[in-house]
């Protein structure tokens, strides 16, 4: 018999069911039995003072779990890096959205095509002093008023302040005046 027909008779006998292993009688007397159990303890005693080592480098101590904790915690430099550069494009956007609305309202006629004038008038204030709204442009006009600013060391709940009006506040009042309003 070939050995590529003796190879696959025990592939074809992988399936059989296996033959359980008969333990000789001798080896069952206590005394080999003790002397086995002694050899597989001194095997794993010999394998675990091989390995004791590197389970030691591989503990988990406390100063481990502190700096493990420590890098998680430190922010990443490209993270870091990343939201600079995102802030600095949101605030020349927003500059230049002020600028581009800025521009928008100083060219904006406040008047419909037909020649009338937008101006909308707003009068739920406490005040009872009017603002103006022109729906063109999205100017928004108020009289000299009270207003809170931007809370600092100081004045923790902002400090109040007169607003000057806006420089189109009369215009818009003489329009709404000829119009027989106010």
């Amino acid at each position: 018999m070939s050995k590529q027909e003796n190879v696959g008779e025990q592939l074809k006998n992988l399936d059989a069911p296996a033959v359980p292993v008969k333990t000789p009688e001798a080896l069952l007397t206590p005394e080999s039995q003790a002397a086995t159990n002694a050899m597989i303890s001194a095997a794993i005693r010999g394998v675990f003072e091989q390995l004791g080592p590197m389970l030691e480098k591989m503990a988990l101590t406390p100063e481990k779990l502190a700096e493990s904790e420590r890098l998680r915690r430190a922010p990443d430099p490209a993270v870091i890096a990343r939201e600079l550069r995102e802030r600095k494009l949101m605030a020349a956007d927003l500059e230049d959205a002020e600028r581009q609305k800025a521009a928008n309202q100083s060219a904006c006629p406040h008047a419909y095509p037909t020649g009338q004038a937008a101006w909308h008038v707003v009068r739920n204030y406490p005040d009872r002093n009017p603002r103006y709204t022109c729906p063109l442009c999205s100017c928004w006009v108020t009289p000299r008023e009270w207003r809170i600013g931007a809370p600092d060391a100081e004045n923790p709940r902002g400090r109040a302040y007169i607003a000057p009006e806006h420089p189109l506040y009369r215009e818009a009042s003489k329009i709404l005046a000829s119009k027989g309003g106010n």
